[in-house]
């Protein structure tokens, strides 16, 4: 019988030993942490997006060809089924989104936890791996109070997001690079002097992410205004590319339906002349956002009637409106960031996730350079990954 070892006991890391195990394979699944799934208990805000029925390649960045080859092998369906199987109960959103029934995170680590015990799985906690060498056409995994002896192993340790990064140490020890590393899926800091008067706000808008005067990349959704950051799922799907990229601007779109903004202000102006500047607005926007524009629009004071904007003034603020930017200014903290960009390169692995430079040894999750949007696509990569590493973990070297 086959010997597995698989490193991390977060997503990936079980849904392989589970699969691994149905297989007829011995696993011992390694967790540095006193208990397996510790992550896994605060996706989607503890609910546990679990996947996405509009899982494509299109929403993740990373090597297109190795993403085609993954995804195609376990769709979202097949990712119902599986949790299915082990008695969990799932339902998808009107966006797409898969959650529990339960709405608990708690139960799909549950699943995957017991699943793993009927399978006999060897689950070690408390057992962070210090070095895995060759031996022979094996591998010795060193832990510090052991030493474990495995036909293959898989490395599923998860990225540097809300955890330490021991598998890339582990991964370049065994000849491998590691691209580099930034947050992802987290809200995006900018200078603290144009958002603090902001804070707690929320806008729905289109917004564009620029590299100096180009457009990278648009989303749609609900903004968030923090004391010091952009936050909301349409921001934390740029962040990525926020940190990466030269020269960036978030750009605000508020009002993407409207045809003609300029000849929207100057109507609702001259419907309402002696109204003070200071509510041209209401009804438009929240309070405090529209002080923010009217203020950087008007130089006048705010207590003026609509009748002093001038047209120099409704252009901008109408500019403002259609394009109100924002600049990044550093990156989130690691322990903010939901997942990790940048890992394992594709370029080192197989189309089934065997190393191209140690033979026998798999990668799985997020240590591979591949990240994805929010909504349940991350841990469809941890599922359909483990998958992939299941299915082909029997080949020979």
């Amino acid at each position: 019988m086959m010997d597995v070892c698989i490193v991390g006991g977060g997503a990936a890391g079980l849904c392989a030993a589970v699969l691994c195990a149905r297989g007829g394979i011995r696993v011992t699944l390694l967790e540095a942490l006193p208990r397996v799934g510790k992550k896994l208990l605060a996706t989607g805000n503890g609910r546990c997006n679990l996947t996405n029925l509009h899982v494509s390649p299109e929403c993740y960045r990373g090597d297109r060809a190795l993403l085609s080859a993954v995804l195609g092998r376990f769709s979202p369906d097949d990712a119902r089924a599986f949790f299915a199987s082990l008695g969990l109960v799932t339902y998808a959103d009107p966006e797409g989104r898969v959650y529990p029934r339960t709405e608990q995170a708690a139960s799909v680590l549950d699943v995957l936890r017991l699943a793993c015990g009927e399978l006999g799985v060897r689950t070690l906690t408390g057992s962070p791996v210090e070095r895995v060498t060759r031996d022979g056409k094996g591998f010795l995994v060193i832990c510090e109070a052991q030493t474990l002896r495995a036909d293959r192993v898989l490395i599923a340790a998860g990225g540097r997001a809300q955890s330490g990064f021991t598998g890339y140490e582990l991964a370049k020890r065994l000849g491998h690079t590691v691209t580099p590393l930034t947050p992802a899926l987290c809200a995006v800091p900018v200078d603290p002097q144009s958002v603090r008067a902001l804070k707690g706000i929320r806008l729905r808008a289109d917004v564009t992410l620029l590299s100096g005067d180009q457009a990278v990349r648009r989303t749609s959704g609900e903004v968030q205004f923090t004391e010091r950051a952009l936050s909301g799922i349409c921001v934390f799907d740029l962040a990525r590319d926020a940190v990466r990229l030269p020269d960036t601007t978030l750009s605000l779109d508020l009002l993407p339906d409207a045809a003609d903004t300029l000849q929207m202000l100057c109507d609702r102006a001259a419907k309402m002349p002696t109204r003070a500047v200071e509510d041209f607005l209401a009804g438009l926007l929240p309070k405090r956002a529209a002080t923010v524009l009217l203020r950087t629009a008007y130089p006048g004071a705010l207590t003026d009637p609509v009748s002093a904007l001038s047209p120099a003034a409704l252009r901008t603020l109408a500019g403002l409106l259609r394009d109100w930017r924002f600049h990044p200014k550093g990156s989130a903290a690691w322990e903010l960031a939901q997942v990790t960009s940048g890992g394992v390169p594709a370029c080192e692995l197989t189309d089934t996730l065997q190393s191209h430079v140690c033979p026998g040894l798999y990668f799985a999750g997020e240590i591979v350079d591949v990240d994805g949007d929010c909504g349940g696509f991350n841990l469809h990569w941890a599922w359909t990954s483990a998958f992939t590493v299941s299915q082909n973990i029997h080949a020979p070297i």
